[in-house]
């Protein structure tokens, strides 16, 4: 277990947790994303009640991730704790509200009627209401990828109480973090965070499924360029085989349906080969062959050659001895 010293107190916390909060910082780039996203989903499958909080635009190149659709800006109504209605534009500088003499409020049915009761000659309007809950609503509250609170915006700013009251688990890779929470789950040898959430779950013994696991992916993929950069080491490749065992899907290049990373980019780089060349040679390089008279090569060819030969004999005349005609007679005597 990569983190198991440093869940102890959350795996006593997280069974009883109902209500669960992941926030993720201002601009929050596809791992943070990915990250947050994969663990809402698996805390979901838990049966928890959970938010994600992210104040900035998700923008088109995250729309792919699963469960991006519960994104939300502001926290949510299920956090509980005391609301507070904040009506923008309306306050002086020494913080009076010069137009207000004073505010009732009143129950109808089922709705609560607060009025503002407005001084004569002035005006009072609000340029907006905003709506934000405060104090301990959640019972967890999961920080992914900020390296301080402040990192989480209005998120923080506007819901402090939330924060304090609440116990706080950071989980980050990078080395400015500050270790602001509770349970500080920091590993700046992984190349992402996306990668310390695949041994996050594992430690906590969580059901990890394809979603989950393709969301990682996706972050992983995209800050390692697609497992080309020093970012990726051998515990990258064993996150990422983790991944696809559970059915994680590598990511896909929208426009053009196809795998958005190349393999080919792995493979050590070989030597571009020169072409060979033939040399041409001039006319002057090549010999003649020699002229041979018809009438002699056909006489030739009549003729035994040296090799045809018995051995012992060589060609000593081409007429025919008169004696080689004569039939000879060997006695016995001679034959001994």
């Amino acid at each position: 277990m990569k983190y198991d010293s440093q869940l102890v107190e959350l795996k006593n916390l997280l069974p009883t947790a109902k209500n669960i909060l992941i926030a993720l910082p201002v601009n929050a780039n596809i791992d943070q994303l990915a990250a947050g996203l994969s663990l809402f989903l698996t805390l979901q499958a838990l049966g928890k009640e959970v938010s994600v909080v992210c104040e900035s635009e998700i923008k088109v190149g995250q729309a792919h991730l699963f469960g991006i659709d519960h994104v939300q800006k502001n926290l949510p109504s299920t956090g509980g704790g005391n609301l507070t209605l904040t009506l923008e534009g309306v306050a002086a500088s020494d913080k009076t509200v010069p137009a207000l003499e004073k505010l009732d409020w009143y129950a109808e049915n089922n709705n609560l009627n607060l009025v503002f009761h407005v001084t004569a000659g002035q005006t009072f309007q609000p340029v907006r209401i905003v709506p934000k809950y405060q104090g301990s609503g959640f019972n967890l509250i999961f920080v992914v990828g900020a390296v301080n609170l402040n990192a989480l915006g209005n998120t923080y700013l506007q819901n402090q109480q939330a924060f304090s009251g609440t116990h706080v688990i950071n989980i980050d890779n990078q080395a400015a973090n500050t270790s602001f929470g509770q349970t500080n789950i920091l590993d700046v040898q992984a190349s992402s965070v996306s990668e310390v959430l695949v041994n996050l779950i594992t430690d906590l013994g969580l059901a990890f499924d394809g979603d989950s696991a393709s969301n990682l992916l996706a972050g992983i993929f995209e800050v390692t360029g697609n497992l080309t950069n020093q970012k990726a080491g051998a515990d990258t490749f064993m996150t990422v085989a983790n991944c696809l065992r559970v059915g994680g899907k590598k990511p896909i290049d929208s426009a053009s349906g196809k795998p958005a990373y190349d393999w080919s980019a792995l493979m050590p780089a070989q030597p571009a080969s020169t072409p060979v060349v033939p040399q041409v040679q001039s006319v002057s390089d090549f010999a003649m062959p020699p002229v041979v008279d018809s009438n002699m090569a056909s006489s030739n060819q009549n003729q035994p050659s040296p090799e045809e030969l018995p051995v012992g004999e060589g060609v000593t005349s081409e007429t025919i001895e008169p004696e080689w005609l004569t039939p000879k007679i060997f006695k016995g005597s001679s034959l001994g």
